[in-house]
Formats: C-alpha cells, sequence, structure tokens
C-alpha cells in the first residue's frame, strides 16, 4: 500500500512516478530534506494519506487477528483451480468400499499426480502467463495509455517492462557521409573528431564574422569569473523582458526586480534568450562542461562524486591555458556529492560554506551564534549572499593585486578562473539577514490575492537581496580596478516557478534564465548589445574559448555548444533545454518544442507571447514544417542517449565506449 499511495502522490502534486531509484535518492540526500522546496499542501496530503494508510492498515490488522479465515499462509489459489478440474473420490454405497480400498493406491496416486500438474500450470500461468500478456498488452499500447494505467509498484517488480520503452535513437550518421555528431558541433568551430561516432575532439579555433569582440592579450590574460544566481529567472529582470512585456509578466507596472543585474547587463552584452537544466547540479553539467545534462529524474551525471570519469570543459581549459582554479560558493557541497566530485575534475582550490563560515569569524567580525540566531548571517544551506560576495571580492583584490606587482617584477601573472555560486535565493526561500528586513522593496502588486501569495513574497524578497548584494559587489569590483582586469558572465543556474500549484510545471519559469557577459573597457561597440537568438549555457565554454584565446595545439571537449562571439542567422541554430522530471525541450528563435523520450506527442509555443503555454502552435503548421520539428526532436533524443550512455559507462573522453572499457 505505501509504494501505492507514494506513486498517487508524486502524479498529482509532481508529475512524476514512484521507483526505486526515488526512494536511493531520498536517502542519498536525507540530510537536505528539511530545506527542500515542498509545500504546504503537499506536507498536509502526506499527512492525511498517512493517516489512511495507518487505518486501513490497523483495519486489515484486526480482523487477520481475529478472524481465522483471513489467514493467507493456508490459502493457495492453485488449490481452487485443482479442486474443480480434478474428480474427486466418491463413495456411492457401502458394498462398493472394499472394493474401492482396494484400488485406492493407484487411484490416490494418479489423482495427486493430476492435483500437481493442475498446481503447476496454475503457477505458469499466474506468474509466467498472465505478466508476459500485461506486458505485451502494455507494449502495444500508446505510451499515454501505458503510463495512465502503470503499476508503478509491479513496474518495479518487472524491472521496468511495464514502463514504455524510450525511442529508437540508433546513433548513426544522420546528414549524408557526414558523421552523426556533425549535427551538434557549429559550423563556427574549428576542430579535430577523434572518432566519427563521438563528440570527443579537439577544437582547434574559431571561424566566422565577430557579434562582438573583447579587447584580450595574450600577454596579459584577464580573470574570468562565472557567477551563478541561485534561482534566476529570465522574468525577474525588466531588460531581460523588454518594455513591451508581451507575457504581461510585470502586471502592467514598470518595476523590475533585478535592477543592479539590469544595470550591469546593460554595460555588457546580454543574453535574454538563454535557457538552462534544473536543478543546480544539471545546470553545472552545461555550464563547466558544455554538455546537454544526464536524462534521469532521480539522478544527475555528478551524484556520487564520479572519480572514475574523466572530462574535459571549462576547469580543464583554463589549466591548460595557465591559469588557476578556483571554486566557491556560501552553500554546502555535499549535495549531490558536489564535494567529491568537485576536486576531481578540475578545481585547485574550493571554498565551501564551512571555509567562508570561518574567513568570516576570523575576517569580518562574525561571532558562531549570529548565523542562525537573530541576526541571520546564514541559512540552512549556508552562508548568505552578502558575506559571500564579501569574502569573494576580498579574494579577488588580493588576487588582482598580487598579479600586477608580479607582472610588475617581470614575472608570470598567474590569472585565475574563478566560479563561484550562490545559495540565499534557494527554495524554500524562508531566509534573508535581520539588516535587511527593513529595507526589502514592495513587491505586493506581483503576489495580492495569489493562491501562493506567501512563498511568492518570499521569493521576491530573497531575490532582490541577492540582486542587491550582487550590485554591491559589482561597483567594488569596479571601483577596485578588478574588473578592468577581470572577464565576467553572470547567469541565473535554472530559474523558479513559486507561483506554480504543482513544482516544475511552469517550465519556461524553470529554465529560462537571465544571463550577461561584462567585460569593462574591453567590449567597444558592443556594449549594450543584446543576443536575442536561442542560446543555452553549454556555449559558455566556447564562448570564453574564443574570447580569452585557444590555447596552442587546441583544447579537448565533448560540448555541444557554440561561441557567442560568432555572428549567426537568427533562428537557425537550434538548443537543447532538458527537464528530466517534466519534458525536453528544443528551443528555435522564440518557438520552443515539449517533447519526450518516448511517445510521438509535441506541443510547441511561442516563448515570448505565451509564457504560460496556453497555446499549441503546432497543429497549425505545415506538414513540412511539423517534419522539421519532427526532426530536431529526435536529435534531442539521440543526443540526450549519447551522453546518458557515456556517463553511464564512463567514457566521455573516448572514441567508443567499448575501447573505453
Amino acid at each position: 500500500m505505501g509504494p501505492f499511495i507514494a506513486d498517487l502522490l508524486l502524479v498529482v502534486h509532481r508529475d512524476m512516478r514512484f521507483s526505486s531509484g526515488l526512494v536511493a535518492t531520498l536517502i542519498r540526500e536525507r540530510e537536505h530534506l528539511k530545506d527542500a522546496p515542498i509545500s504546504e499542501e503537499e506536507v498536509n496530503s502526506g499527512y492525511i494519506n498517512a493517516v489512511g494508510l495507518v487505518l486501513v492498515a490497523t483495519f486489515f490488522g484486526l480482523v487477520r487477528t481475529f478472524g481465522s479465515w483471513t489467514d493467507l499462509a493456508q490459502w493457495n489459489p492453485t488449490h481452487v483451480v485443482s479442486d474443480f478440474l480434478v474428480p474427486k473420490l466418491v463413495v456411492l454405497e457401502k458394498r462398493s468400499v472394499k472394493f474401492v480400498n482396494k484400488n485406492a493406491r493407484g487411484f490416490s496416486y494418479q489423482q495427486l499426480s493430476c492435483h500437481h500438474a493442475v498446481r503447476l500450470a496454475v503457477a505458469l500461468i499466474g506468474l509466467v502467463g498472465f505478466p508476459a500478456v500485461v506486458v505485451e498488452i502494455s507494449c502495444a499500447s500508446s505510451p499515454l495509455i501505458a503510463y495512465s494505467a502503470l503499476n508503478a509498484t509491479l513496474n518495479e517488480l518487472f524491472a521496468y517492462a511495464l514502463q514504455p520503452a524510450p525511442s529508437d535513437v540508433t546513433l548513426t550518421t544522420v546528414i549524408g557521409e557526414r558523421p552523426w555528431v556533425e549535427t551538434y558541433i557549429h559550423p563556427t568551430e574549428k576542430h579535430e573528431l577523434f572518432g566519427v561516432d563521438s563528440l570527443y575532439r579537439r577544437t582547434t579555433g574559431f571561424r566566422g564574422d565577430l557579434a562582438f569582440d573583447v579587447d584580450v592579450s595574450s600577454a596579459n590574460p584577464p580573470n574570468v569569473l562565472v557567477l551563478g544566481v541561485e534561482s534566476f529567472r529570465y522574468q525577474d529582470s525588466r531588460y531581460m523582458v523588454g518594455q513591451g512585456d508581451p507575457s504581461n509578466l510585470f502586471k502592467g507596472t514598470d518595476m523590475t526586480i533585478t535592477p543592479n543585474f539590469d544595470r550591469w547587463a546593460k554595460r555588457g552584452v546580454a543574453m535574454r534568450n538563454i535557457w538552462s537544466s534544473n536543478p543546480t547540479s544539471r545546470s553545472l553539467e552545461s555550464v563547466l562542461f558544455a554538455q546537454v545534462p544526464y536524462d534521469s529524474a532521480v539522478k544527475t551525471a555528478i551524484t556520487g562524486g564520479r572519480n572514475g570519469t574523466e572530462l574535459s570543459g571549462l576547469p580543464q581549459l583554463f589549466t591548460q591555458k595557465g591559469y588557476e582554479t578556483w571554486f566557491t560558493t556560501g552553500s554546502s557541497i555535499d549535495l549531490d556529492d558536489w564535494d567529491k566530485f568537485l576536486p576531481t575534475h578540475g578545481f585547485d582550490t574550493i571554498w565551501d560554506n564551512k571555509k567562508m563560515m570561518e574567513i568570516a569569524e576570523s575576517d569580518l567580525g562574525i561571532q558562531p551564534d549570529d548565523w542562525l540566531g537573530d541576526p541571520h548571517r546564514g541559512l540552512n544551506w549556508g552562508v548568505h549572499d552578502d558575506l559571500s560576495f564579501q569574502i569573494l571580492g576580498d579574494l579577488l583584490v588580493n588576487k588582482t593585486k598580487a598579479q600586477r606587482e608580479r607582472v610588475a617584477s617581470g614575472e608570470e601573472k598567474n590569472p585565475a578562473f574563478i566560479t563561484h555560486y550562490t545559495i540565499t535565493s534557494h527554495a524554500p526561500f524562508d531566509s534573508w539577514p535581520k539588516w535587511y528586513e527593513e529595507e526589502k522593496p514592495d513587491f505586493s502588486v506581483f503576489y495580492e490575492g495569489h493562491a501562493h501569495a506567501e512563498l511568492i513574497e518570499r521569493y521576491l524578497t530573497v531575490r532582490s537581496f541577492t540582486d542587491l548584494e550582487l550590485g554591491k559587489f559589482m561597483d567594488r569590483m569596479l571601483k577596485e580596478g578588478v574588473l578592468n582586469d577581470t572577464i565576467v558572465i553572470i547567469t541565473g543556474d535554472h530559474g523558479q516557478a513559486p507561483e506554480a500549484d504543482v513544482t516544475n510545471t511552469h517550465e519556461e519559469s524553470m529554465t529560462r534564465v537571465a544571463a550577461a557577459i561584462i567585460a569593462e573597457g574591453r567590449l567597444g561597440d558592443a556594449v549594450g548589445m543584446v543576443i536575442e537568438d536561442a542560446v543555452e549555457q553549454y556555449d559558455f565554454l566556447n564562448t570564453l574559448a574564443d574570447i580569452t584565446g585557444v590555447p596552442e595545439g587546441g583544447f579537448i571537449q565533448t560540448g555541444v555548444g557554440r561561441s557567442l562571439k560568432r555572428k549567426v542567422p537568427y533562428g537557425e541554430r537550434v538548443v537543447f533545454s532538458n527537464e528530466p522530471a517534466r519534458k525536453m525541450s528544443l528551443v528555435r528563435g522564440h518557438q520552443r518544442l515539449r517533447y519526450d523520450q518516448v511517445s510521438d506527442v509535441v506541443t510547441l509555443h511561442d516563448t515570448e507571447t505565451d509564457h504560460a503555454m496556453n497555446i499549441d502552435l503546432f497543429p497549425n503548421l505545415t506538414a513540412e514544417a511539423q517534419a522539421e520539428w519532427q526532426t530536431w526532436r529526435d536529435y534531442g533524443r539521440r543526443l540526450a542517449a549519447y551522453y546518458t550512455k557515456r556517463w553511464d559507462e564512463n567514457c566521455l573522453l573516448a572514441v567508443n565506449c567499448t575501447a573505453a572499457a
């Protein structure tokens, strides 16, 4: 009963199905369950169903205690059939008893053999035949019917045989004589494939007209900072949405939730049509290694630390270029085993919440009781963003000063590549420093009268707080002269949807983020440029390689990104943005196609005018246009299957998985 009830709750509240993998995830991440984004409605529903389950179990327990007929240990369904089919010995009259008894031995043996045969047949039919028929019916049914009728508990017992199988994703040559992988490598990238069936390659440079340029000297390489802002969605930035606001995301006001990001994005190159994956671990796969994330609803590619999996992405690129590599965050990093993954996949130095707390207490005068006490300088996830930005700023100021001194004395600059993630705006959005209580803006126009008003208010409060601290950090870096020597990418790690009744169902809110490249004093006429075409976080690798320069001899990668520095025709390129707990998707221009790995059902929406995804454009397309979208859907399925297989078999940096094994 327990798994059955759990499955029903997951379907109603999360659009998910129960599985043993989900149980394993809950056990693995049990320390963080208290901070999971679980609504009050979900909690109450869980309690009600738990009480119901206990009452039902109690009823059956009482019946079993007082009713001997309920002892199922003494009930065998094969007996029912055998008793019905096997003739019984009947004594018709007394004078026949002697005759019958004389032959009783042989007759009893035949009767017993018949009983055994019938019972064996019943067992085979019940345990093999009937399940086989059920599996066959499931396979013959459409995926929609199969999923609707799926018994998640039996599906586990039958090793997922009742679950609709993914579509055929055989990875073969798809365009003439070109290797299929060339479909995903942008023409602006110069590269050498190591094999025709693998994205494993050496990138040697980039070609094509420039969309923008960044003034960089190989003799004085800039520091590089990637800022991942927790839960920073596109629709919070007025600059990203635009004054027209075709989906009325700002409720007819001229407000913005993120004035500081907007201000700095205008000084750089903004990406208003950039897509991500949820949660942060999947985003990390794209940001650092230019990949479409691992396709699983119950784990990510980096779960477990993946010490045996070789990777090549941004940390490896900048190590090859002579950079120090840093990962800093105010958050704990044991969730999903980041603490094991990061030090074994390219980062020289890692500062997590424990290191931040140590520095804050020794250098910033923070007392141990301040973290979770009345001042609220920390939260369950770690250290609030005001302190982590302060510590990150100190690191950059000190690094820049030391670099200038080395260059002045004729030594190598020793630049730094730093990835920093914020944490305050993580769900459940219920903590910020006490000092901010009196400074938070009034965003009531966005939540008054809404069913989830309290949650929306909390989200907007932490979103505004982190934006304030981001602005202070960037202003300080400008004043200290750090920005003139640093290229910064600011991106939301993923989005958020506090307005949703069912978590993650507002897909555009969850996966469309805000982003910008800040290169103070280096962009020339490109300052204020806005990239309108669809891009993805996996584009950062090639973009930064093109900006800072490809190392001599090229660099190794397995990604699918392009250099945003190069000019491309609008609307021709497709990006893939998957949410394994929901749907796969691809974006082309301002249209987004939703699909999955199994069914033929697709929907197409305009991301500008139909943020809520209410109008399906696909049925009104011509047959030719529909076929084109379906072809890209198949490519998306192939790509997701490719990365999942390569991660599972630890063969990302290999020509083929057989050789790697």
